[in-house]
């Protein structure tokens, strides 16, 4: 039993360390921080050890406070470096919204029990006061950047190797915008959610690029989670550019667009454009091939879809306090310039930004290079800490 109790220890520890300087290879993961929840709550209640016991609250902290910043009113709207289709069809039924409602007020209680519990029986594991102020704060404007790096542990797929990502959340009172940048375009995709717009529960939006037509979870990635082809992805704030190249032999030959009628206040379909409008956000979809209202089947207005082994999708988000009505809203995205050439746009943002991205090539935003990768482990108005840290000042 000691050499057991031992070996676990060490292996605890190891980990711990790794996920408490460099953050979890699995970013944001709505299904893996659920079970990362249950097994740190009952460390850092349970364990005997002083040092496992500390760090495994430590972690937790930063768990919690990675899902506060990047979460919209109780939807963990992130980009997830792992996920599953119906956690990312709105919030309701995701696999740490019980866990948000539990911790600060925000979300619902589902059937997804096991972190929620453990936190609530936990007698010796509080969450920090700041934690929850920062999940319950609304910014008028809040622009945070993330960089996640995870060497794969050696009981693991160690042939993996180091997995990174450079990610941004750019969050309002009426929406959040959330994206991992330039996160290996062109390649085979497995689970990684690369990008969603949040406006409310339900009201979501993502594009992905489909391997099959199946939804069930053994097929990484299916009809919504993942992407059998990654894209090039860049965001400056409310605007979104995304790149698909998908292959010669591509059977589907579509990308598509997640887009719930339903969940809308209001929504119009006008040539490539696609808008809606929940409370008092807004946003504005665009496919450079056109754009089709999926009308029978399972996804029936649900669904955008659009051919093409070469597309542009943008997205443009905004607010009635900065652009007017839904229906002045939809006039200024429609007089804004742009241009698609293949690959390769330039456009002007409801901001007044020039922006000017392609497959190849940097990102640039008012003819300065904005970086699309390096970032600090976290940059934002709550902290700033670089990559790896020793310790995150909150």
């Amino acid at each position: 039993g000691t050499w057991h109790r031992q070996k676990g220890e060490q292996l605890a520890l190891e980990w711990l360390r790794r996920r408490g300087a460099s953050g979890f290879q699995e970013w944001d993961s709505n299904c893996y921080f659920d079970i990362d929840v249950l097994a740190l709550s009952h460390l850092a209640d349970l364990a005997e050890n002083v040092e496992v016991r500390e760090l495994a609250a430590v972690v937790l902290d930063k768990l919690l406070f990675t899902m506060a910043v990047n979460s919209f009113r109780g939807v963990f709207g992130s980009t997830h470096g792992r996920t599953y289709a119906p956690l990312i069809k709105g919030g309701r039924g995701e696999h740490t919204a019980g866990i948000g409602r539990l911790l600060w007020g925000m979300g619902v209680y589902n059937q997804h029990l096991g972190g929620t519990i453990s936190l609530a029986c936990a007698e010796n594991y509080s969450l920090p006061e700041i934690i929850v102020a920062i999940a319950q704060d609304v910014p008028e404007e809040l622009w945070s950047r993330e960089s996640h790096c995870g060497q794969v542990d050696p009981w693991g797929e160690a042939k993996l190797g180091l997995l990174r990502v450079n990610k941004v959340t750019y969050k309002t009172p009426d929406y959040m915008l959330c994206s991992a940048q330039d996160y290996h375009p062109g390649k085979r995709g497995y689970q990684e959610h690369i990008w969603q717009a949040t406006m409310g529960p339900d009201a979501v939006v993502f594009v992905t690029h489909p391997a099959c037509l199946s939804e069930e979870g053994s097929r990484r990635p299916n009809f919504w989670a993942g992407n059998y082809i990654l894209p090039r992805v860049a965001q400056w704030k409310d605007v979104l550019i995304a790149l698909h190249w998908l292959p010669d032999d591509d059977w589907l030959g579509f990308t598509h667009a997640y887009f719930p009628l339903y969940a809308f206040d209001e929504h119009a379909l006008e040539g490539n454009w696609a808008f809606a409008r929940k409370g008092n956000g807004y946003l504005a979809l665009f496919a450079a091939n056109g754009l089709e209202l999926v009308t029978r089947g399972n996804t029936a207005y649900r669904e955008l879809r659009s051919r093409g082994q070469k597309n542009v999708w943008l997205c443009h988000m905004g607010r009635a306090v900065l652009d007017g009505s839904f229906a002045e809203f939809q006039a200024k995205v429609l007089s804004l310039p742009l241009t698609c050439s293949g690959l390769e746009v330039q456009l002007q943002s409801l901001r007044g930004q020039s922006i000017a991205f392609s497959w190849e090539g940097p990102f640039l935003v008012d003819g300065r290079e904005q970086p699309l990768r390096d970032y600090p482990h976290y940059e934002n108005p709550y902290c700033t800490a670089a990559l790896p840290s020793a310790a995150l000042e909150i």
